[in-house]
C-alpha cells in the first residue's frame, strides 16, 4: 500500500494553536475528498527531546497518507481537491515537504507518538533491517509503547513541494514512529531516548526526536 510523508512548517507569525486550529478543521475537511487515500494522519508536534537536534529540520507537522494503490496516487495529487488544498495550505503553512516512503499498511490509531528523524551517513550504507530491528527494540523497551512505524524515503524519488511555500533541502531519509496510549508514556519515552541511540549513531546522522499527538482524519 502507498504512502507518503509531508513535513509542514507552521507561517511565520502563526501560534502553534492557531496551526492545530486551521490544519486539523478547515484544511482536513479539504483533505477528506483527496481522492484514492484509504487513511490519513496529522502529527502535531508538541516538543523536541532536548539535545537531540532541535531546529535540524523545519518540523511543526507531519502528514501520513495511505493511498489505496500506486494508481491512484498521482491522481489524488492531480485533482480538484488537491488544488484547493495547495490555496489553503498559504493560509497557515511557510514550508512543505513530502515524498513515498517505504512502509507498511496504515497501524490502529496511537493518540500519542514519539518521532526519531534521521538521514543515512554518506559513509553508510542504508541498512534499512538495522533500523527495523532497532525500532523493534525500541517498541520492546518502553513502557506502554503500543508499537512502531518505520518508513524510508524511496531512493530518488520526486519531492513534493509548493513554489509558494519553503522547502527542506534535506528531509528525513529514516522516520519512525513509537505509538503510545497517553502524552506521559511519550514524554516518558522522549526522556529516555538517548540512552538507546548507540545502536543507530553508525549508520544516522542529523538525527532530531519530538512527541506528537496524532489526529485521525480519515
Amino acid at each position: 500500500m502507498p504512502k507518503r510523508i509531508t513535513y509542514l512548517e507552521k507561517r511565520d507569525g502563526l501560534t502553534r494553536e492557531a496551526f492545530r486550529a486551521h490544519w486539523s478543521t478547515t484544511h482536513a475537511e479539504i483533505a477528506r475528498g483527496l481522492p484514492g487515500v484509504t487513511d490519513y494522519r496529522q502529527n502535531h508536534l508538541l516538543d523536541s527531546v532536548p539535545g537531540l537536534g532541535a531546529g535540524l529540520y523545519r518540523v511543526d507537522g507531519i502528514v501520513e497518507l495511505w493511498f489505496a494503490d500506486d494508481n491512484v496516487v498521482r491522481a489524488g495529487f492531480e485533482s480538484a481537491v488537491a488544488d484547493r488544498l495547495i490555496v489553503d495550505e498559504q493560509q497557515f503553512l511557510s514550508g512543505l515537504t513530502g515524498g513515498p516512503v517505504n512502509a507498511g499498511a496504515a497501524h490502529a490509531p496511537w493518540p500519542f507518538k514519539l518521532w526519531v528523524l534521521a538521514r543515512w551517513r554518506d559513509d553508510a550504507d542504508a541498512d534499512v533491517g538495522a533500523i527495523d530491528r532497532w525500532a523493534s527494540q525500541l517498541n520492546g523497551t518502553f513502557d506502554g509503547a503500543l508499537g512502531r512505524g518505520v518508513n524510508v524515503l524511496v531512493p530518488g524519488a520526486e519531492l513534493l513541494v509548493r513554489e509558494a511555500l519553503r522547502r527542506e533541502e534535506q528531509i528525513p531519509h529514516v522516520a519512525v514512529s513509537i505509538g503510545f496510549a497517553d502524552e506521559a508514556a511519550a514524554r516518558n519515552a522522549a526522556g529516555a531516548l538517548t540512552d538507546h541511540l548507540d545502536g543507530v549513531r553508525d549508520v544516522l546522522t542529523r538525527i532530531h526526536a519530538g512527541v506528537a499527538e496524532e489526529l485521525v482524519i480519515i
